[in-house]
């Protein structure tokens, strides 16, 4: 278990597949694929924390009378949840000992990671993944789980259910034992495609138990994960360094090398 004042990768981290080369030499670049959900006033968000509000605070009619030769900007306030749209929980948001890992102390490699999804997509609402979905999924598209990977879960509750009420009523997450699976084999993060890696039906929260206990982070409220479905990827998912905080809105994006 990782230290909680100070949460080292549990193994050494390793870079991804993608590499500078020598001056004049080809570049393989990868392509980049968004896995973020947008931030808009009135955005869904977990029951019990804040709404989502952005307003205009400067325009350009207002700063061009501060400036000269027509300059002028405009700028915007946003009042929202560090857990609202994409974010990722810190240790501290779920463990309430002291020196339990704020946001801005997580070490930055947790958030460049190899990487895998998994098709779970079929699963029904308001259900619980199990090991042996995991395995299962796992099996089928060839994949396995390595030390400090993030793994990610395609639960299909993003395709079907975005933009509907029924995206914060009906989504699927994983039992305690299939937490305990995937960080058993060495990740370092388990992120879904929905408001919780925690079934809606649940008030014990059993996945955040695991990653409370085993020292991990989890994301949440990812977007659309279809493209990166059954592959191995790089996953890059930064927090803002926010003291304190106990989580924070990333921009996570899978890093696919090109055939």
């Amino acid at each position: 278990m990782c230290s909680q004042s100070d949460p080292s990768p549990p193994v050494p981290f390793r870079r991804g597949v993608f590499s500078f080369h020598e001056k004049g030499a080809t570049v393989k670049r990868p392509r980049l694929i968004d896995l973020s959900q947008e931030i808009f006033e009135g955005a869904p968000v977990f029951s019990g924390h804040p709404e989502t509000k952005i307003r205009v605070a400067d325009t350009f009619e207002q700063t061009r009378l501060r400036y000269e030769e027509g300059y002028g900007y405009v700028t915007e306030t946003i009042d929202m949840s560090t857990h609202g749209t994409t974010h990722v929980d810190s240790i501290s948001h779920i463990d309430p000992s002291p020196g339990a890992s704020t946001i801005d102390r997580i070490p930055l490699e947790w958030f460049y990671t190899e990487a895998v999804c998994l098709d779970i997509s079929g699963s029904p609402a308001r259900t619980y993944f199990t090991v042996p979905m995991i395995e299962a999924a796992l099996l089928k598209d060839d994949l396995d789980i390595r030390p400090g990977d993030t793994v990610l879960i395609n639960s299909g509750h993003y395709e079907r259910r975005w933009g509907t009420p029924a995206w914060l009523t009906d989504y699927p997450g994983l039992t305690r034992e299939a937490a305990e699976f995937i960080f058993g084999k060495g990740a370092v993060n388990i992120g879904q495609d929905a408001p919780s890696i925690d079934c809606v039906l649940t008030r014990s929260f059993p996945a955040h138990q695991v990653c409370r206990e085993m020292q991990r982070i989890n994301t949440e409220n990812l977007a659309d994960l279809r493209p990166i479905t059954g592959r191995r990827f790089i996953f890059c998912a930064f927090p803002l360094k926010i003291r304190g905080g106990s989580g924070s809105p990333v921009r996570a994006v899978a890093f696919i090398e090109e055939e």
